[in-house]
């Protein structure tokens, strides 16, 4: 009997051990980015379209290219159905290696799509998915996602890729917000709190360009509407997000560049007989390394001007951003309800459901921004090579 023990034991350990449910590497196809459109083209098939593009790893290592359209570093599948799990499935029967999600970089997500009931549950699947990661990007487009995986770019083979190393160029770009990751949308959702996403286009087949952001209400997890450039670069310095960038700003009519090295943001929050104010304080500092103007920075009174000039066109963005965010989009996405929520949480519990909805406080508060810039002498031109 105990003989009859050890060998059930062993054959036990036999077939249960190594990797009995792995697959070669050669096998798996490995996606690297998605695009999610509402299906207009057959809705027998269901109402989601699912674009997935998958690498070719011997074009992509031995020297295969992706430009002139040849397209032989990756391939993209279009599939339909009711769902994203249903349209994942139905690749599997139409590609010799099974999709794996593990390395992909980037979603994107149509306009349409992200205007509907399905974008929360599209955002539900690739959040639970096993093998996507938090740090996966997501953007929204107000064309169609899966046009914007079919650009050939020259200096990439693989397209999504090639966005997503764009999409990190915020520190150089005052008018881009930061990349999002999904894992911080769902940081959003589960405290109701909007946000925004980077918005991309197609300029041709062969560039695309990030601009502006979509912003989402948290409360209803849909889009609200896109902001343009200048009201981004206005939204950057309210939330504190600007990594840095340049500014142009005109001192007597002529031309001048700052380039901000700090920049740092504080939100104040007040409330006083039932009105609610946020007072915002920016400080930037900054040098200049370049000018269409003849002046001397050695003087304090054309410092005080290129300061004054600088800080009225810091106002002039930040004035476009509460235009757009407050009076016209009316969703929150400065981050003024964490703070107001901190100092004053008694208040919070009797206004956080109908903050940016319904009776929608935060389109009735009061917004003052306060400006303070320096032009720092070091490392500037001390004399404009324009001077006679």
């Amino acid at each position: 009997m105990r003989k009859w023990k050890f060998f059930i034991v062993i054959f036990c350990l036999f077939i249960t051990s190594g990797c009995w449910d792995s697959i070669e590497i050669e096998e798996r196809g490995f996606v690297i980015g998605v695009g999610v459109d509402l299906n207009e083209e057959t809705e027998d098939e269901g109402p989601l379209s699912l674009s997935q593009q998958f690498v070719i790893p011997t074009e992509s290592s031995q020297g295969g290219s992706g430009e002139g359209g040849s397209g032989d570093a990756f391939q993209n599948i279009v599939s339909s159905g009711n769902t994203i799990f249903e349209t994942v499935r139905r690749v599997a029967a139409r590609t010799n290696r099974s999709p794996f999600y593990e390395h992909i970089k980037l979603i994107v997500v149509s306009e349409e799509l992200a205007k509907s009931d399905h974008f929360p549950d599209i955002l539900d699947y690739f959040l639970r998915y096993p093998e996507m990661r938090r740090g996966t990007q997501i953007m929204v487009t107000p064309e169609k996602a899966g046009d914007i995986l079919e650009i050939t770019p020259k200096n990439e083979k693989l397209p999504a890729i090639y966005i997503k190393s764009i999409s990190k160029n915020n520190y150089k770009n005052a008018r881009m917000v930061p990349p999002t990751r999904i894992g911080k949308i769902h940081e959003n959702l589960l405290g109701d709190d909007s946000y925004m996403i980077q918005m991309i286009v197609k300029l041709n087949p062969e560039e695309v360009k990030i601009s502006g952001q979509a912003v989402f209400n948290g409360y209803t997890d849909k889009l609200v509407g896109f902001i343009e450039e200048d009201a981004t670069e206005g939204v950057n310095f309210i939330t504190g997000e600007l990594k840095g960038g340049l500014l142009e700003a005109k001192v007597k009519d002529e031309i001048v560049v700052y380039e901000m090295d700090k920049v740092k943001t504080d939100i104040e929050p007040v409330y006083e007989k039932g009105k609610i104010k946020f007072n915002v304080t920016i400080k930037t500092t900054g040098t200049i390394p370049e000018s269409y103007k003849s002046f001397d920075l050695l003087d304090e009174e054309e410092i005080n001007q290129t300061e004054e000039a600088i800080k009225d066109k810091i106002h002039e963005f930040t004035k476009l951003a509460i235009k757009k965010v407050r009076d016209d989009l009316k969703t929150d996405i400065f981050g003024f309800s964490q703070k107001f929520r901190v100092k004053y949480p008694n208040e919070w519990e009797d206004m956080k459901n109908d903050w940016d909805i319904g009776e929608n406080y935060f389109q009735q508060s009061e917004i003052e921004v306060n400006v303070n810039t320096v032009v720092d002498r070091s490392g500037t031109i001390i004399r404009s090579s324009l001077e006679e």
